[in-house]
């Protein structure tokens, strides 16, 4: 089975709005909804499993509301390794061959064509986790921030695991592509991303 993990539980104190993160809305549609939507669309993709925490009750609400067919996941919310530890161990219960394709619920550019490239990408890979890499070169051009780089490259927050709490052996995929950079942490990155929204959605 190929799931996707939608991460949802963060804190996202660094945009500073009165909303939580994943329901902050690009063009009057929440983040999250973005992400959940090129999820659905996916080839690859056998089930959507969403990540809240307390820290997103209100994102929870919402996702109930939907008809959708996927499934909700508490989790801690402390901090992203900690919930990703604890998906990896609940996932690893029912079975250790099953893949888990991680993304953030602030990446609503991603579009479905990426996730499948990724997905198909890591099938014919001989590693047990993907990591996929922009070019900070994109996120200068336009102006964004980024928390970490390395050998010139930034995690985009798209990656893929084996259902199995271990360290695995890690592929990197880097992808010059403009959706990949854009992931909604503060009101800066959120203007950019209203002025890039048409290139995507119309």
């Amino acid at each position: 089975m190929i799931y996707a993990i939608l991460m949802a539980g963060g804190r996202g104190t660094r945009l500073k709005v009165p909303q939580e993160k994943p329901l902050f809305k690009l063009h009057d549609k929440p983040l999250i909804k973005y992400v959940i939507d090129n999820l659905n669309a996916s080839k690859f993709i056998d089930k959507v499993i969403i990540a809240v925490s307390p820290n997103t009750c209100e994102t929870t609400k919402y996702l109930e509301s939907f008809d959708d067919d996927f499934q909700i996941l508490d989790t801690s919310g402390d901090d992203y390794l900690t919930d990703l530890s604890y998906i990896l161990d609940y996932f690893e219960k029912k079975s250790k061959e099953d893949i888990l394709l991680f993304i953030n619920a602030d990446l609503p550019f991603i579009s479905t064509k990426t996730i499948d490239y990724v997905i198909d990408f890591y099938l014919k890979s001989d590693k047990d986790a993907l990591s996929v890499l922009v070019p900070v070169e994109i996120f200068k051009e336009l102006g964004l921030d980024y928390s970490y780089e390395f050998d010139g490259n930034v995690p985009s927050g798209l990656n893929i695991l084996r259902s199995e709490n271990i360290i695995q052996d890690e592929d990197q995929l880097v992808i010059p592509k403009v959706e990949l950079a854009l992931n909604i942490n503060t009101i800066p990155d959120s203007k950019v991303a209203e002025k890039l929204y048409n290139q995507y959605y119309i």
